[in-house]
Order: C-alpha cells, then structure tokens, then sequence
C-alpha cells in the first residue's frame, strides 16, 4: 500500500492534494448502490468540487488524497485493474472510489452524468470491464427516481404517492444484484435513475414530506410495483407472478392517459420476424389465438398457428417481442382486401395483425395515471396507495436500525 500512497503523494501537481483526515460521521440515510454500467472498457469522471478519493489496496480501503475541483479523469480497464489517467498521467489500482456520501453539494460525473453521493469503479463480475457503482443516500436516490417516474408537473398527493412506492420499492430491492457488487440497476429493470438532472423541486418536496415512509403487510416492506395505467382495471398479483395478498385487481381512473386505449398493426412480416427471435418458427402466421386470460382480461397464454405448425407462448414474451403496451389486447389477422379475417385460411395468408388493446406495462399494483387523477379528485397519498396495495400499513422506517442490520 505504500508504493500507492507514494505514487499519489507525488501526483499533487495533477490536482491530488494528500489528505489523512479523521473519518466522517455515520450517514444518518440508508446508502443504496445504483449499478449504473458493467462491463465497460472505458469511461471518463468530473468532480464539481474538491473531492476525497480512494483506491482499493492490500489491506481494504483508503484514503489517499483529494481531486481539485472540476478535474477530470479517463478509466480505462487494463488486465483486470483500474487504469486511471489524470492529466495525460497514469495510474493503476484494484478499485477506485471518488465522491462521499456525507459530502452535502458535491457531485460526481459519469460519462457528463451528475451524480450525488459517490462512484466506485471496480471490476465486473465476469472480469471483462469496468463496473460503475453510485452510492448514494435513499433519500437523494428518490430526489431523481420520483421525477424520472412521473412527471414532476403532476399533482403534489400523486408524486408523494410514487415516492412512498418507489422508496419501498428501493428497500425491498436490496442486495437483488449483490453478485456483481450493487443493489438496483438505473434502468425500468429496477427503477428509472438519472441522476441530478431529473430532479425538480416539487418532487423533490414530495420525497422530504414523506421521509423514510414505506408500505409493509405482515411487518415486512412490500414488493411495490408500479406501472403507467392499467386500461380501467389493474392486475391482480396472483394471475401474474407475484402471489401477494396485497396486489389484487382493483378499479382505475386512468382514462386521461394517451394509452388507456391503444391500437397498432404489425405486418405479417414484422410478426414473423419477432416471433423468430422467441424461438418460434411457424412458417407464415395464420392467426394468434388467445389459450388463457387472467381474470382481469389480459392475455397470459398465445397460441401462434402458422402454416408450418402450431406452439404457445406466454403473453408477456409476447408483448415483449412485439413491442406492444401491455398484454390485455384483442387481437386480428387482416387479409389483403384490408378485411378482418374471421377464421385462419391457409389459402389466405393474412398481411398483418391489428391489436386493440388497454394500458401501458404489466398493470400490478399502482397505476401512475390512476394516482394522477386519485389525488385531481382530492385523494391523498395514503388512501390512493391504500387503494392499490391493498391491506398495507405506511410507516416511517426507522433509518439507524435498518442502517446497522443491513449488511451489503
């Protein structure tokens, strides 16, 4: 570890300036871990201000100096280490962490990205790039997840309801990818994470005036998925693949939404050509026929008939390969007169398929137009997320147990 201290303690003129400070204070927040990219070869970082950094040794983590502000750097993944190249000057490391979580105002940058809290550049999993990890207070996580969720324009009651179940959302999600080093991904994989650049004040203001609030049943924080609309009613969790007791089909008021009612058509083209990256391959498709619904209407098994043979498939692969909004959709094989066909004709080879169909997403638990028009009608918060997850109680974490009994 000395010959790295070394190495940095003679770098000053490069805008590292040694520092051995006594080490903060605990967080009082939660620390989440955003995976915000895997298994890159390179990508570049910015401070805005001075900005402690640490290398990864022999004997754990240290620190070893400061960036003055707005420097910055090119990482580079170099056999299996962290090549960092300061001012045309470079340096190689197991791991790099720039930025703090305690540091109020400092920002990092990933790729021009602000961050708040800090970023730890580390190797994949699979040892083939660079991994980039935000660790960053729950609470400032959810400045940039609400906004990026919902638009900040909506009623105050709607976007306090999307932090109340993006925050649960968040905590039941820790430790989902402790494998490669993080908690949640950025991306509607986890939940949408830009960064400061989405934040705005109004939902920034929904965050603070339900600080540390989530949703439990049965004394644990519940799986709070979410969604754009349901089409006038949300899935129940059990016709889909989460048989919670809390996530039934219950009524929406999502008709102001773009996609309450959607129609597209697919060429027969077009559908082959999907259908064949699921593995099916038919010949040409001579009709899609919904085998099973849920009881809300939404197609859960499809069977595709084409010329060359028959197979089913689950409708949200379905959905997916096409493209479509969501799997609660009618669906009909038009002929080359522009006609609905009424029954498959192998002598007729149908052009395209048109689907008429309701909402945007899987439809479990809170429709976002739904609490859009809950909290237009005077709902508040609570009782719009009590009219989505059913039965839950919303209590306020308590933040310094929950810290000292997490272990990432």
């Amino acid at each position: 570890m000395k010959r790295l201290q070394y190495s940095l303690v003679a770098s000053t003129a490069l805008g590292l300036i040694f520092s051995l400070g006594a080490p903060a204070q605990a967080e009082e927040d939660i620390p989440i871990r955003v995976g915000l990219a895997d298994s890159v070869r390179q990508v570049s970082l910015r401070v805005s201000t001075s900005t402690p950094v640490e290398v990864l040794g022999n004997i754990g983590w240290q620190r070893l100096g400061h960036l003055s502000a707005n420097t910055a750097l090119q990482v580079d993944f170099n056999q299996g280490q962290i090549k960092v190249n300061i001012q045309s000057n470079n340096q190689t490391f197991k791991a790099l962490r720039i930025g703090s979580t305690q540091q109020d105002g400092a920002l990092v940058a990933l790729n021009n990205a602000w961050y708040r809290g800090n970023l730890t550049l580390m190797p994949s999993s699979t040892r083939k790039g660079i991994t980039v990890v935000n660790e960053v207070p729950l609470e400032h996580y959810l400045y940039s997840v609400v906004p990026s969720e919902m638009p900040s324009s909506w009623p105050l009651e709607a976007l306090k309801s999307q932090a109340v179940a993006a925050r649960t959302y968040a905590i039941s999600s820790l430790g989902s990818y402790k494998n490669k080093g993080y908690d949640v991904v950025a991306t509607t994989a986890s939940q949408v994470y830009q960064g400061v650049k989405a934040e705005s004040s109004l939902s920034t203001q929904a965050v603070a005036q339900t600080d540390g609030e989530i949703m439990k049943h049965g004394g644990k924080p519940i799986h709070a998925y979410f969604h754009s609309c349901s089409g006038g009613q949300t899935e129940s969790g059990v016709d889909l693949w989460a048989p919670f007791a809390y996530l039934k089909s219950v009524p929406d008021y999502d008709q102001a939404s773009p996609k309450h009612i959607w129609n597209t058509e697919l060429s027969q083209s077009e559908v082959k050509a999907k259908l064949s990256n699921l593995g099916i391959r038919v010949g040409n498709i001579l009709s899609l026929d919904p085998l099973k619904r849920t009881n809300s209407g939404r197609v859960k098994t499809m069977r595709v008939l084409g010329s060359q043979g028959q197979k089913s498939v689950d409708g949200a692969k379905l959905r997916m390969a096409l493209g479509l909004n969501s799997t609660f959709f009618n669906v009909g094989a038009i002929n080359a007169n522009g006609e609905l066909q009424k029954q498959p004709d192998a002598n007729a080879t149908p052009v395209s398929f048109q689907f008429a169909g309701r909402g945007w997403g899987h439809g479990m638990g809170m429709s976002q137009w739904g609490a859009r028009q809950l909290a237009l009608n005077g709902h508040a918060y609570r009782n719009i997320l009590q009219h989505y997850y059913q039965g839950v109680q919303i209590e306020r974490l308590n933040k310094t147990q929950f810290r000292m009994a997490y272990n990432p």
